[in-house]
């Protein structure tokens, strides 16, 4: 495959070379190597391109995607081990209330795969409909803060659907070309939907692109009260589901990006000096943390606000991740507001 000067993605990189031996094994969900590349083949342009399209694929094609693991999360996978600790959500600092100001947003999100089923494209569409009934019964059983109602895609109106795309609620409506060359939209929208707690502060999201996807999120510099509610929510759902736990890779997710803690912990902030002076991408950098426009990756700033989360997922633990997220926007507002 020619490139131009344009870099391979990692799996065309890590690709096997005796391909011919690779392509007739198969994990015990009946995927194969094409099955885990296909998403990349179709688009030169991918910076990794892998997916795993059941839990097995992690080790049965591991020539594949230990060393793509490896480069993309700068990890020595050989060493590795899946660490796991969500702290002590009161032990958070608050911020000084001028730093406070600044922060629009908060929102801390992880990723899971439900034991016994494959990910998004070895789901049929009975398997990912019985997917679907599985979680939404052990969500009917939240109480106290967390309880709240379950709607699946195929029962709301375009309106409704807009609507809570529009608060930032809902994911969008099957538009990502990689995830979906990869499989990841098969059958939509039949087996997808949202949980929203009646405070629409705690959601989770329903075979989207994984399984399942715990949110929790409010307005303002609420890391204390959003990552209490959100390890309250973990345990609560690890007594009703079992997830896919890797001795060395931690929670399993469809794209390998995602692995380890599964964690995403953003904040949109004002830090429109920063951006200026060309030094956000210097101070995130340091603090191993990724900048992004509010509506995603690939978007622009708005009004001077950025996104910033943890880039790291795996190697470190949950807490360790939350603390380091908290520290770069302190230093971030540092440099703002001196």
């Amino acid at each position: 495959m020619s490139h131009g000067s344009k870099k391979p993605s990692l799996t065309e990189k890590y690709l096997p070379k005796d391909l011919w031996k690779w392509l007739s094994v198969k994990t015990s969900f009946g995927t194969t190597v094409y099955d885990c590349v296909k998403s990349a083949l179709e688009h030169p342009d991918s910076n990794v391109g892998l997916y795993a399209p059941d839990p097995e694929a992690y080790d049965t094609f591991s020539e594949l995607f230990h060393p793509v693991i490896a480069e993309y999360h700068k990890v020595d996978v050989e060493n590795l081990k899946s660490v796991h600790d969500l702290g002590d959500a009161s032990k958070l600092e608050d911020l000084p209330q001028n730093y406070a100001d600044q922060i629009v947003s908060t929102r801390v999100r992880v990723g899971r795969t439900v034991k016994g089923f494959p990910m998004a494209s070895k789901l049929t569409r009975d398997t990912r409909l019985e997917l679907e009934s599985r979680v939404k019964e052990a969500l009917s059983k939240l109480d106290g803060e967390l309880a709240g109602t379950y709607k699946s895609l195929t029962e709301m109106s375009k309106a409704e659907k807009d609507a809570l795309i529009e608060e930032h609620i809902l994911y969008n409506d099957a538009d990502d070309k990689y995830l979906r060359d990869a499989g990841g939209y098969d059958d939509w929208p039949v087996g997808r939907g949202i949980f929203m707690n009646n405070d629409k502060n705690f959601i989770v999201w329903v075979n989207e692109e994984d399984h399942i996807r715990i949110i929790s999120m409010q307005k303002g510099a609420s890391l204390k009260q959003v990552w209490g509610r959100l390890v309250k929510a973990i345990h609560a759902m690890e007594t009703k589901l079992e997830f896919v736990r890797h001795d060395k890779f931690g929670y399993l997710t469809f794209c390998p990006t995602n692995i380890g803690t599964g964690l995403r912990a953003s904040v949109h902030v004002k830090v429109p000096k920063t951006a200026d002076s060309g030094k956000l991408n210097e101070i995130c950098g340091s603090m191993d943390l990724q900048p992004r426009g509010i509506h995603g990756e690939h978007t622009e700033s708005v009004g001077g606000v950025y996104d910033i989360s943890n880039k790291i997922r795996i190697g470190r633990t949950e807490w360790d991740l939350i603390n380091t997220m908290w520290i770069g926007v302190k230093k971030l507002l540092d440099n703002e507001l001196a």
